[in-house]
């Protein structure tokens, strides 16, 4: 803005001399285009500094969140470094970080609704200081731990026929911790094509709305865990009525069902929508309760394997305006791979509806600074840095990321707003 400023001022001498004294030069007299280079250099301005406003977005865990002390020092940092959007995450494992009539507290800290809200905490830290707060919900995972909650309250012990099944039958509601975490998934699952799941997931996100003054509503975990989830008994006889066969006969290959595969294609739809149901639900309930709130998910980075293996339809999601804007997880260390994936997502969506998720915990300052400028030459709507975390463990990373990080404002794009979700 100063810059603009400067540059206005001297276009008002376009195509005149302007007249100063020595040593600047020996005529006594410059043109227009070397006033606005004097000026520049003299004011001490970098290409930072001309960058048009962008999201600059920092997920937060929950552990980062458990007392007010350590709320203050993730605000001021935030502040310290211009980040102009925190995504807080307050549903972690089928818990709540903040004060919830459906959700159970946190298994580590059973006593932080009665003494102390974390959420509002951070909503009125952040605010003050003009960060916006996004409502961070991990959606299906719902529990990764060998014992079993210790809440009545919790889903997994009022609700286990609420789980995922797989293909070979490991119920995730009630099969043993092992054998579910042996096929490289991070945990329990609940299942989307159950009406009472989507329904309390709706009801969860609806009481934040109504009680918090959050800027956002931000889904995680919107997905299977892989391409062998989710065979519950409730979704086979959903299949099975609509198509007149099994789906594990239609999965094991059996020629005599499915030559052409259009029931392998009908089984890939058909999973995508039991999530795209619950996300067009949520979408509406925010419509309602506060049409000012952003809506977005953080979503698997190739849109093809978001879809095909994790039933994620976020391109969908996006184009058909459901939600406003996703944040890819592109966590590469190869820049390579970082730009083929992006690539391949704004071949399918407006580029401003994506902000560039960036994992810094697996790339060292230097990279993140490159992956960060890559995203800028793009012009996307901005990034997110996976997480703050590693900027409590690794303190080298805030001074190697505060040139590229602290110039400008807070300032947010004129187009980071709701977008008209008409298509609900």
């Amino acid at each position: 803005m100063v810059l603009k400023t400067i540059i206005l001022l001297a276009s008002t001498v376009k195509g005149c001399w302007i007249y100063i004294s020595a040593p600047f030069c020996r005529s006594g007299r410059i043109g227009f285009p070397t006033v606005c280079m004097l000026l520049i250099l003299l004011t001490g301005f970098s290409a930072d500094c001309c960058a048009e406003p962008e999201v600059r977005g920092l997920w937060v865990v929950r552990d980062c969140i458990t007392s007010q002390e350590k709320i203050e020092r993730l605000v001021g940092f935030a502040d310290s470094l211009k980040f102009n959007v925190l995504f807080v995450q307050i549903r972690g494992r089928g818990d709540a970080y903040y004060k919830s009539y459906f959700a159970p507290t946190p298994e580590n800290y059973p006593t932080i609704p009665e003494k102390f809200d974390p959420l509002d905490a951070v909503i009125q830290c952040a605010h003050e200081k003009g960060i916006e707060v996004h409502a961070w919900f991990n959606m299906y995972l719902s529990w990764s731990a060998p014992e079993a909650p210790s809440s009545d309250q919790h889903p997994l012990n009022r609700h286990p026929e609420w789980f995922m099944v797989s293909k070979k039958g490991d119920d995730m509601g009630r099969g043993p911790y092992e054998s579910i975490v042996s096929g490289k998934v991070e945990g329990r699952y609940l299942s989307p094509a159950i009406d009472s799941v989507r329904m309390y997931l709706s009801r969860i996100i609806s009481e934040v709305i109504v009680n918090y003054a959050i800027d956002g509503v931000h889904l995680d975990y919107v997905r299977y865990p892989g391409r062998d989830y989710d065979f519950c008994g409730v979704i086979r006889d959903q299949y099975k009525r609509k198509f007149g066969v099994d789906l594990l006969d239609v999965l094991d290959g059996d020629q005599n069902i499915d030559p052409g595969l259009r029931f392998y294609e009908e089984w890939v739809h058909f999973r995508a929508q039991q999530i795209d149901r619950n996300v067009k639900d949520i979408a509406r309930r925010i419509e309602l309760l506060d049409s000012e709130i952003r809506f977005s998910a953080a979503v698997k980075p190739h849109p093809d394997e978001a879809y095909y293996e994790f039933g994620q339809n976020w391109v969908g999601w996006l184009n058909e305006g459901i939600m406003d804007f996703v944040v890819p997880m592109s966590y590469y260390g190869e820049n390579s791979k970082f730009v083929d994936v992006l690539k391949r997502s704004l071949e399918k969506v407006d580029k401003r509806k994506i902000i560039s998720g960036i994992g810094i915990y697996t790339i060292d300052p230097g990279e993140a600074i490159r992956q960060v400028s890559l995203v800028r030459s793009k012009g996307l709507l901005g990034f997110c840095l996976f997480s703050y975390t590693t900027f409590e463990q690794k303190p080298r990373y805030r001074s190697q990321l505060r040139r590229i990080l602290s110039s400008g404002s807070h300032e947010l794009p004129n187009d980071f707003q709701p977008y008209l979700r008409s298509k609900r």
